[in-house]
């Protein structure tokens, strides 16, 4: 088995990228969207919630941040798993 027929069987190539590029661009809006949402609200917010609030505003935020990605890319997931 050459070289070649190893990587054109592979599937690493082009059936990749097909949604590959909006995934990738929704998971880096969405670490930076956090970032600042978490930069905002511990510069500015900070001292008007208890720490019970501060509490669960992060944990909703870290919430959808999760959720957000996992909209994104669970389809590509599914699509490409190894079975």
């Amino acid at each position: 088995m050459s070289a070649n027929s190893t990587v054109s069987n592979s599937r690493i190539g082009s059936s990749w990228g097909i949604g590959f590029g909006w995934r990738v661009a929704v998971s880096l809006v969405s670490v930076f969207g956090l970032t600042l949402v978490f930069l905002i609200y511990f510069a500015f917010w900070t001292n008007s919630f208890s720490t019970l609030q501060t509490a669960v505003l992060v944990v909703v935020a870290i919430l959808a941040f999760i959720a957000t990605n996992g909209a994104a890319w669970a389809s590509w997931g599914v699509r490409y798993a190894r079975t």
